[in-house]
């Protein structure tokens, strides 16, 4: 593989790619004779290859760190079979957009580009550009894994109005660390990076909902500075963990008729970082019949 991987991530990195990548040939197997054209689209593609460092037996010692180097999403949907008609790389870095161009190259029959730009930007454009319709309209495939916080609500939406199969690696941790859990410091860049990604500012009250059974009276109404239900200002972020994810589930399933639970990847202290979702956004219930099984399947054995 090219020595441009990029150099991030860990064991949880490799089940996001490996889950995204067996679904690429399983879907195209699925459509194979339906008519449609076949679109893959990776919002934010990077190199085509990662790396990261990983601790194996050694015979000499008990462990030992090693650098892996393993293919990533790109390289995965070059070479799905059967193959995609259209393959659409987004990525907004040169270096890693260069390198990327350069693996397409070993793959000389595939019809795919390399777009630099800003993943919400272009994401919108491309998927306007493509006709969703009846065949021989496109279904396709799109796998969002954003640096951070990077993806819009309105991206999302977005999403909605096509006929893709969407991977979505939520960036759970990064929601968790903006929603401190003294409400005196979420300050205002905070709530706006967790409302630009869940697309309302509902989140506050959900978040910080003080408890159901607090007394309240005229003066804390009159003094509350945020979100209240029972009438007075909250203290502490009352949503752990699973509460948030299960609130990311609620706003996916505003917009996408299908969304499956999501596999929630660990990091190396066991310490949740990211949920894996699918959703689709087509209403078409025998689509979801092919599609639930196998990506059921593979969030959760991959």
């Amino acid at each position: 593989m090219a020595t441009s991987a990029q150099k991030f991530g860990g064991p949880w990195s490799l089940i996001k790619v490996e889950t995204v990548g067996a679904y690429l040939g399983a879907f195209n197997t699925a459509l194979k004779n339906k008519g449609f054209k076949k679109v893959y689209i990776d919002a934010f593609a990077g190199s085509g290859d990662f790396q990261f460092k990983a601790r194996t037996a050694s015979p000499l010692f008990d462990e030992a760190e090693v650098i892996e180097t393993h293919a990533g999403s790109a390289r995965r949907a070059l070479e799905a079979k059967p193959p995609f008609d259209r393959l659409v790389f987004i990525e907004s870095g040169a270096k890693n957009a260069n390198a990327l161009s350069k693996v397409l190259l070993q793959f000389p029959s595939a019809n795919a580009a390399v777009l630099r730009g800003d993943a919400n930007t272009e994401v919108k454009r491309v998927c306007q550009s493509i006709n969703w319709g009846s065949s021989p309209g496109a279904r396709g495939v799109i796998f969002l894994d954003p640096f951070g916080n990077s993806v819009d609500w309105s991206t999302i939406k977005e999403l909605a109005k096509t006929k893709l199969d969407i991977w979505y690696l939520f960036p759970l941790a990064g929601v968790y660390r903006n929603a401190p859990n003294d409400w005196a410091q979420l300050n205002t860049e905070k709530r706006q990076a967790i409302t630009r990604i869940l697309g309302t500012s509902d989140w506050e009250s959900r978040f910080y909902e003080p408890p159901r059974d607090h007394q309240s009276d005229i003066f804390s109404l009159l003094d509350a500075p945020g979100p209240s239900v029972s009438g007075t200002a909250p203290s502490k972020r009352t949503l752990n963990v699973d509460g948030i994810e299960a609130f990311v589930i609620e706003r996916l399933r505003s917009v996408f008729p299908f969304v499956l639970p999501p596999r929630r990847l660990l990091g190396p202290t066991n310490a949740p970082l990211f949920s894996l979702f699918f959703a689709m956004a087509n209403n078409s219930r025998a689509a979801w019949g092919v599609a639930r099984p196998i990506a059921k399947h593979l969030l959760e054995n991959t």
